[in-house]
């Protein structure tokens, strides 16, 4: 049986979600941000468990990329023990760049 990995979040990915929870929740208000952090939560809770649910990149096929919701997609990649959270971007940047 297959036990789930642990999953280590990136300095920019952190800074992505704190970005992205303070304009929904100015924007549209604090509940929509917690149902963000909320789903956020689940994501990584399913990507431990099933760590290739995320399509390769197509620039570089080590990392993966899992759409989170419409507008925001979760970056990551996948190492033999852990699951590395690169970025949570908008839908329209780029899968892989700068991380």
């Amino acid at each position: 049986m297959n036990s789930a990995l642990g999953i280590v979040v990136t300095k920019k990915a952190d800074d992505d979600e704190l970005a992205i929870y303070q304009y929904i929740s100015k924007t549209f208000g604090s509940l929509y941000a917690d149902k963000f952090r909320s789903r956020l939560i689940e994501v990584f809770t399913l990507m431990a468990k099933q760590p290739f649910i995320g399509r390769p990149a197509k620039q570089d096929k080590s990392i993966r990329v899992l759409m989170l919701s419409k507008q925001n997609k979760v970056v990551y990649k996948l190492t033999e023990s852990q699951i590395i959270i690169l970025r949570i971007l908008n839908t329209k940047a780029k899968a892989s760049g700068d991380f």
